[in-house]
């Protein structure tokens, strides 16, 4: 075997479609690809409407009154769940819900905070709005970027074939 790549030289010299086939995109890995890719693309838009609701303030203003407070610690940093009842202030139904994005400072047991009700079954969110619609972007960003790099492979590939064909 040599290490400095000539084996590989007189392989294509020897056998022409060799050195096309260990360039050429595999159309398994590619369908593969795309199904993971569609998946990803749909978790980052099934929440985006409500995300970007919420990072702008939108949606039904209402009062959340804190029952409960959980914390979990992680190394370098601490995640809780406040636990509570919604009331619009429209008058509607009050309902269980966890107050998004709320700490330990926020979320006093019988405390009444200023809520909106953006469209989530089970959270609402507090004054300061949210940023998840930036984890929504990330994933729809980078769905795109593999479907492109996926599509410019499969380009180039037809094009050497293309080329070699006249």
């Amino acid at each position: 075997m040599e290490e400095n790549g000539a084996g590989h030289a007189a392989d294509a010299a020897a056998f022409p479609g060799k050195a096309d086939a260990r360039h050429r995109p595999s159309p398994a890995f590619s369908l593969v690809l795309l199904l993971l890719v569609a998946a990803v693309a749909y978790v980052g838009s099934a929440g985006l409407d409500q995300s970007l609701r919420a990072a702008r303030g939108e949606g039904a203003p209402g009062v959340f009154t804190v029952s409960a407070l959980s914390c979990v610690q992680h190394p370098g940093h601490e995640s809780c769940t406040c636990h509570g009842r919604y009331t619009p202030d429209s008058g509607g139904e009050t309902r269980g819900v966890y107050l998004h994005a709320a700490g330990r400072d926020t979320c006093r047991e019988g405390e009444e905070i200023p809520a909106a009700d953006v469209g989530a079954a089970n959270r609402v969110y507090g004054p300061d709005g949210s940023r998840e619609w930036i984890l929504s972007s990330v994933l729809l960003a980078g769905s795109a970027a593999a479907v492109g790099g996926l599509t410019v492979t499969w380009v180039r590939h037809v094009r050497v074939l293309t080329r070699a064909g006249r």
